[in-house]
């Protein structure tokens, strides 16, 4: 009996930690969300913006590439954005107005040489037709 309490309180502490460990929460190094007060839903021709926090304290090089996603409903994940940022920033950001209707994930993935690339989770912003 005591065997198989111990097995079973050592599976469940697996368990979690490689929940922990796969985790699609994305690189603590960026994350993306919408700006400010923005819900993430928008109306057809609305400008979103869309904020990625960056935590480059471990990075060893004075800049980093930045590479924006977009998967677009129903389809594959594309390149949207490419730019370049100083690993004394905190924060990047970028605008975008739909003129269809659905669904749109964003991610991004940060490198440089010996450096990365580590990929946020993915964002979702929601447009609208309008009424």
């Amino acid at each position: 009996m005591k065997k198989n309490i111990f097995a079973a309180a050592v599976a469940v502490v697996l368990a979690f930690t490689l929940a922990a460990c796969s985790s699609t929460a994305g690189s603590k190094q960026i994350s993306l969300h919408p700006s400010g007060t923005e819900t993430g839903k928008y109306t057809i021709g609305e400008r979103a913006n869309i904020v990625g926090d960056l935590n480059l304290a471990d990075a060893k090089v004075s800049k980093v590439d930045v590479l924006i996603e977009e998967q677009a409903p129903g389809g594959s994940w594309t390149e949207f954005r490419k730019f370049t940022a100083g690993t004394s920033s905190s924060s990047v950001g970028f605008a975008l107005i739909k003129t269809e209707a659905g669904t749109y994930k964003y991610r991004a993935t940060i490198s440089a040489k010996n450096y990365g690339p580590f990929t946020s989770a993915e964002i979702s912003l929601e447009y609208a037709a309008k009424k």
